[in-house]
């Protein structure tokens, strides 16, 4: 079945056609404006918001430690469940620094190390970065990255820059605290 139009139909969906085809260039220049505004709050916040830890003094296993004099260090322990220190995790600016505890033989090579913090957490955000640089949302500097530092086989340090926000930092001190708790336990079964 065919339906015709009279020349005054086709001029109103024309009408219509351009009204919405313009709309949708609106939206997408507001969609770009947007994503370039959400960028620059969270370069703000990176920059401004972790000169110093923002980390509340106890969230799930994480808590402020004291240092000499009583000033709090600029960082936090890491403890499992049952409060054993696990390490400690420093913040400055873009970077973090994690050092786990130097009495406790803990190695690349103890599950999870590698198959979920490495792999699964580190790797994934990176892959995610990547790709939100490849779309134009972060720039390549801005893209995670990590590294990790062992001496005579034991994890000295983990190293990750440009972690990005606040929900990432929670994200990845709950990470360590799961994976060297998981790790601290295998030890222990040795």
């Amino acid at each position: 079945m065919r339906i015709w139009m009279d020349e005054e139909e086709t001029r109103d969906l024309l009408k219509v056609r351009d009204e919405l085809e313009r709309r949708i260039m609106r939206l997408q220049r507001e969609l770009e404006d947007s994503r370039r505004a959400l960028i620059l709050i969270e370069r703000m916040i990176v920059r401004k918001g972790f000169q110093k830890p923002t980390v509340p003094e106890e969230v799930e296993g994480v808590r402020m430690e004291e240092v000499e004099g009583g000033e709090e260090e600029v960082g936090v322990s890491i403890r499992g469940r049952d409060g054993t220190l696990l390490g400690h995790l420093r913040v400055e600016e873009r970077d973090l620094y994690f050092y786990p505890r130097e009495d406790l033989p803990f190695t690349e090579s103890i599950p999870p190390f590698r198959a979920f913090l490495v792999e699964k957490v580190l790797m994934g955000m990176r892959a995610s970065d990547e790709d939100r640089a490849s779309r134009g949302e972060i720039t390549p500097d801005e893209v995670l990255s990590f590294e990790v530092s062992t001496e005579d086989g034991r994890l000295k340090m983990v190293a990750i820059h440009n972690y990005g926000g606040e929900r990432r930092l929670r994200e990845i001190q709950s990470s360590l605290r799961w994976a060297f708790e998981k790790m601290y336990e295998k030890i222990g079964a040795r």
